[in-house]
């Protein structure tokens, strides 16, 4: 294990404030993990912060938000039986942009 605990990310405005309230209140789902979808980063979680291979899940906010020209979502790793939730981040992704042909 090369990695230990990656800490959680913090909203750097309003808009982000207002999408991780958004995610937590339910406005999620997972991506990867549970029992038939084991994630590839489970053996660190499980050494970190304990539980199951099989509980451990990367969940995603629903909602997208365009903010200062990305798209904004939210992930992060959730223990389904604890309902622990680790490693909050958020992923912006901006337009690509195509080069000039000149």
């Amino acid at each position: 294990m090369n990695q230990g605990a990656i800490p959680d990310e913090s909203p750097r405005n309003l808009q982000e404030q207002l999408l991780l309230q958004d995610a937590k209140a339910g406005n999620s789902r997972a991506i990867q993990g549970g029992p038939d979808d084991i994630l590839g980063d489970v053996s660190r979680l499980v050494a970190i912060y304990g539980g199951n291979p099989e509980d451990w899940y990367k969940i995603t906010s629903i909602q997208a938000f365009t903010i200062n020209g990305a798209s904004v979502q939210i992930h992060w790793f959730e223990n389904a039986k604890i309902l622990q939730q680790v490693e909050l981040k958020f992923k912006r992704q901006y337009p690509k942009i195509a080069p000039n042909n000149l």
